[in-house]
C-alpha cells in the first residue's frame, strides 16, 4: 500500500488538472460563443458571413470542451484498468462523434444563408419557400447520419439494425403516405417549374385568386370573393395553370348595336368614330392594332364589334378606360345622330 501512495497522488493530480482544463475549456467556449455572437449581430449586411461567424461561435462551445476532455482521458488512459481501457477509448470516440454532429448541425446554417441570399435576389418568391424546406431536410439528414455514426461506434451490429429498421420504416411510411409524398413532390415541381410566385393571381379552372402560401402539402389561394382554398400540391401540379398576373396585356372586346334601319353611310361613320377612339388610346400597343368591323346584321340591330389591347395588364385601369371609352362612343354617336338599338324596341323612326 505505501508503494501505491505516489500513484494515488498522481491520479488525484491528473483528475484535478483535467477538471481544471475542462472548466477552462468550457469558459473559453462560452466566451467565444458570446464574442462571435456579438460580432455576428453587427454583420447584418453580409448574411453569409454573419451565419459563418455565429456558427463558429456555437461550434466552439461544443468542440473545445469535447476535445479537451477527450485528450485528457486519452493521455491518461493507462491509469484505467486494462479491461476498461477499450471502453473508455470508445466513449471518447463517441463523445467526439456527437460533437462533430452538433458542429455540422450548426455549420449547415452557412450554405442555408448563402441559398437564402440568392433567393432574396430573385423576383420569384417561391425560392424563399424552397430554402427553408431544403434547410430542414439538410438538418434532419445531419442528425440522422450523426446518430447512426454514433451508434456504429458503440456497436456496428446495432447500427446495421438501425439502418435496416429505418429502411423498413421508410418503405412502410411510403406506402401509408402516398398522397403526402405525392403532394411533397408536387410542391417541388411547382417550385422548379415556377408557374407562379407568391402574390400572383392565377386561374386553375374552377378557382381564380391570389397565391397566398405554398406549403409541403398544399397551396393556399385567396379567391376573388375573399375565401381561402387549400389545393393539394399533387393535384395542382397536374392542372393547367393560367397566370393572370404575368400576362403582358389585356384583350378587350365589346359590341355596339345600331338600329336596323341605320343607313350605310351612318354605319361607315360609326365605324370611323369607334376606330378613332380605340386607335392610339391610353395603354395602346402598336404590336396589336385595334379591330373594328361590322359583325352581323342581327334580328334587331346592326352589330359592330370592336377589339383592342391594353397595356400594362392592370385590370382596374383597363376597366376604368373601358368605361370612359364606352361613354365617349355613346356621346360621339349621339352627336352624329346615329341611334343605338335596344333589343325589343321599335326599329322605325
Amino acid at each position: 500500500m505505501p508503494n501505491d501512495a505516489p500513484i494515488v497522488a498522481e491520479i488525484k493530480d491528473i483528475i484535478y488538472n483535467s477538471v481544471n482544463y475542462l472548466l477552462v475549456a468550457l469558459a473559453v467556449g462560452w466566451v467565444l460563443k458570446r464574442a462571435l455572437g456579438w460580432l455576428a449581430q453587427r454583420m447584418s449586411q453580409s448574411p453569409v458571413a454573419q451565419a459563418m461567424v455565429a456558427a463558429m461561435g456555437k461550434s466552439s462551445q461544443i468542440l473545445i470542451p469535447a476535445y479537451t476532455l477527450s485528450n485528457a482521458i486519452n493521455s491518461n488512459i493507462k491509469y484505467f484498468p486494462e479491461g476498461k481501457q477499450a471502453i473508455v477509448a470508445t466513449g471518447c470516440t463517441f463523445l467526439l462523434s456527437v460533437a462533430h454532429t452538433a458542429t455540422a448541425f450548426q455549420l449547415i446554417s452557412i450554405p442555408i444563408a448563402w441559398a437564402q441570399k440568392l433567393a432574396d435576389e430573385t423576383e420569384n418568391k417561391l425560392d424563399d419557400v424552397l430554402v427553408p424546406m431544403v434547410g430542414t431536410v439538410a438538418k434532419v439528414t445531419v442528425v440522422l447520419v450523426g446518430a447512426v455514426k454514433a451508434v456504429s461506434i458503440i456497436d456496428p451490429e446495432i447500427a446495421k439494425s438501425v439502418l435496416a429498421l429505418l429502411a423498413t420504416g421508410a418503405v412502410a411510411v411510403g406506402f401509408a403516405a402516398q398522397d403526402t409524398i405525392k403532394n411533397i413532390f408536387g410542391a417541388v415541381m411547382l417550385i422548379i417549374d415556377q408557374p407562379f410566385t407568391l402574390g400572383d393571381v392565377v386561374n386553375i379552372g374552377s378557382h381564380e385568386g391570389k397565391i397566398e402560401a405554398l406549403g409541403l402539402r398544399s397551396t393556399t389561394i385567396v379567391l376573388l370573393d375573399g375565401q381561402r382554398v387549400a389545393i393539394p400540391n399533387g393535384d395542382l401540379a397536374g392542372r393547367a395553370i393560367t397566370n393572370v398576373t404575368r400576362r403582358e396585356f389585356i384583350r378587350a372586346q365589346d359590341l355596339v348595336h345600331l338600329e336596323m334601319n341605320t343607313p350605310a353611310e351612318k354605319i361607315e361613320e360609326a365605324l370611323k368614330i369607334i376606330r378613332e377612339l380605340v386607335t392610339n388610346h391610353e395603354g395602346h400597343d402598336h404590336r396589336h392594332p385595334p379591330a373594328v368591323h361590322v359583325l352581323e346584321f342581327g334580328e334587331w340591330a346592326v352589330n359592330i364589334r370592336f377589339m383592342y389591347w391594353y397595356r400594362p395588364a392592370n385590370s382596374s385601369k383597363q376597366l376604368e378606360f373601358n368605361q370612359k371609352l364606352m361613354l365617349q362612343i355613346m356621346d360621339r354617336l349621339q352627336k352624329a345622330n346615329i341611334r343605338l338599338a335596344s333589343q325589343g324596341t321599335p326599329q322605325n323612326r
